[in-house]
């Protein structure tokens, strides 16, 4: 029977373009190959589904600096996946427990000829334990290593053509989402609850898992930021807000929004004011070859003209790309310390991420932007205001 869906997301061309700029970087860095086990690099240059990457030791792929042609070692129950997604990639299974990892890495460099050189490996990829660092280390002998997870990164901060399609349909479903929190919220229900509506409806709409859990808070513990739905009931006069992401092909769309279950009160219309005014301040400093650190430097001073400069722990915002748990993220961050530039074809999200621990009062607001050549566009829907709901 004729398959209606693609398992693999991107043309080999864009995949080869993306090896091109992986061997560019590493040449110009001096490393001779790049040794990878974070599921989002091997599947942006490989174009392998790792979602198996929580078996740690299972997956690794080795890219030589000369060589269009990685190698991708599995475990060999990973292989039909490895079938149907798999681009561009030299397959070489083992069996999980009978082999280590590092030995079989090591056989790789080998026969590419790169013993003894210098190599990268992903030592802040968010998957990369100690322990498989250490034994990869170990394995290499007296070589050079350095941190190649950043290097290639680059590669992943700037989206073609091909991502943002799946970008926009990530965005889609995020849309989906906010409008599940919005419409669903009301008292009596659990946080739990709610977050499951949110969930079933990017779901429905054909979204992929998310990469970190759909975050709420409401009531009493509205200033937690990165809070779990809870199974507290929602009341008549809260305050809720959630945070969370719809997907597509692994690339993420983050959309968060607030509401409030009644009338608001005056420090929630104060919070809600000032982090609105200087949310707007932080995306109008978003233009093309701007300093990216100046983005959260206006968006904090305006926080601190309104005396509000205390209720802004969290950084600005974060890039977006194709993730894996536990992170969403990408190399670009949105705070004061960047002095990256923006280019068109960044995606990224900025929030309002207003949380006093003084008076125990949060909220959240914010979005999803692309970074064109005519400025940052939203590409998610939630409402940059506090929403005022019934109860």
């Amino acid at each position: 029977m004729h398959e209606d869906w693609h398992y693999r997301a991107f043309s080999k061309d864009e995949h080869r373009r993306r090896i091109e700029g992986g061997s560019r970087l590493m040449q110009e860095a001096g490393l001779a190959a790049c040794i990878c086990t974070s599921p989002e690099l091997i599947y942006y240059l490989t174009g392998y589904e790792a979602h198996t990457h929580h078996a740690i030791g299972s997956q690794a792929m080795v890219l030589a600096a000369d060589s269009d042609t990685p190698i991708l070692i599995l475990r060999d129950g990973d292989v039909p996946q490895a079938d149907e997604t798999l681009v561009i990639g030299d397959l070489r299974p083992f069996r999980l427990g009978a082999l280590e990892l590092s030995e079989l890495v090591g056989r790789a460099l080998s026969d590419l000829g790169l013993t003894g050189k210098p190599v990268g490996l992903d030592l802040s990829g968010p998957t990369t334990t100690g322990a498989l660092a250490l034994s990869i280390r170990n394995a290499l002998g007296d070589v050079a290593v350095s941190d190649c997870w950043r290097l290639l990164g680059e590669l992943r901060t700037i989206l073609s053509d091909e991502e943002i399609v799946y970008l926009r349909q990530a965005a889609a479903y995020a849309n989906a989402g906010i409008n599940a929190f919005f419409g669903k919220a009301r008292p009596g229900m659990t946080e739990i609850e709610l977050a499951a509506e949110i969930e079933y409806a990017m779901r429905s709409a054909g979204s992929d898992y998310p990469t970190v859990p759909t975050w709420m808070a409401s009531g009493a513990r509205d200033h937690c930021q990165h809070a779990m739905a809870s199974p507290r009931r929602l009341r008549a006069g809260d305050l809720v807000h959630a945070e969370f992401a719809g997907v597509a092909r692994r690339y993420q769309c983050v959309t968060m929004g607030s509401l409030v279950l009644g009338e608001p009160t005056p420090r929630m219309r104060e919070m809600a004011d000032g982090g609105i005014k200087a949310y707007e301040a932080g995306l109008a400093a978003a233009r093309l070859g701007a300093r990216i650190g100046d983005m959260e430097q206006a968006y904090r001073a305006c926080l601190a003209e309104r005396g509000l400069g205390e209720c802004c722990p969290m950084r600005f915002g974060v890039g977006i790309s194709a993730a894996y748990p536990p992170i969403w993220e990408n190399q670009i961050t949105i705070q004061l310390e960047c002095n990256d530039q923006l280019e068109a074809g960044m995606a990224f999200y900025i929030h309002a991420s207003m949380q006093s621990l003084m008076d125990k009062q949060g909220m959240l607001l914010g979005g999803s932007y692309l970074m064109t050549r005519n400025g940052p566009e939203r590409l998610d829907k939630a409402p940059i205001e506090l929403v005022v709901l019934e109860p």
